[in-house]
C-alpha cells in the first residue's frame, strides 16, 4: 500500500494558551454568555473564542463534559467559574480537536452513511473515556476541568475540547 492512500481513521491536533493571553480570558468572559450568540453577526465576531466556536449551534447539539451530555445556562455558568480559577492560578487550556474519518466511524459501528448520522452517545462515552485515561497519565485526573462538542460541520466528525486545571 501506498503511503499516500493511507488515509488516519482519527486524528489529534493540539494546541494551548497561557493564561496571560487575551484569548483565555475572551473565553472566560464568553463561556456563559448565551445572549452573545444572539447579536447580529457575533459568530463572526467572536470565533476566535473557543467556547463560542464548540457551542456553535450551527456546528454541535451541545457542550458536553465528563457528568453532563448537554450543558444548560447554569452549568455553563459553573464552568466558567472553575475556568476563571484556573486562569488566576496561570494555568494553561488546552484546545484539542479529534476528527474522524467517516468511513472509519462507520467501519466501527458509530456512524450510519445512509443517514448521515453519528451515535453521539457512543462518542461522547469514548470521548470520556480518552479524557479520562490522558489526564491520569499526564496526572491531572484531579485537578483538571475540561469540556467537548460534537461537530458536524466538516465532512467528518470531530470532539473538541478544552482543558484546564
Amino acid at each position: 500500500m501506498k503511503p499516500s492512500s493511507v488515509i488516519p481513521g482519527v486524528v489529534l491536533k493540539t494546541k494551548f494558551i497561557t493564561s496571560d493571553k487575551k484569548a483565555f480570558q475572551d473565553y472566560v468572559d464568553y463561556v456563559d454568555r448565551e445572549e452573545a450568540k444572539k447579536e447580529q453577526g457575533a459568530n463572526e465576531k467572536l470565533f476566535t473564542l473557543y467556547q463560542d466556536y464548540m457551542d456553535n449551534p450551527n456546528k454541535t447539539s451541545s457542550l458536553f463534559t465528563q457528568q453532563s451530555n448537554r450543558l444548560n445556562k447554569e452549568e455553563k455558568k459553573q464552568l466558567k467559574k472553575l475556568f476563571e480559577t484556573a486562569q488566576k492560578n496561570n494555568s494553561i487550556m488546552w484546545q484539542d480537536v479529534i476528527t474522524f474519518h467517516n468511513p472509519w466511524l462507520q467501519e466501527n459501528g458509530l456512524y450510519d452513511a445512509d443517514t448521515h448520522t453519528v451515535d453521539e452517545k457512543k462518542l461522547m462515552d469514548i470521548t470520556r473515556q480518552s479524557m479520562k485515561e490522558m489526564l491520569k497519565r499526564e496526572r491531572l485526573n484531579e485537578s483538571a476541568v475540561w469540556s467537548a462538542a460534537i461537530h458536524y460541520n466538516t465532512g467528518n466528525s470531530a470532539t473538541c475540547f478544552s482543558i484546564n486545571r
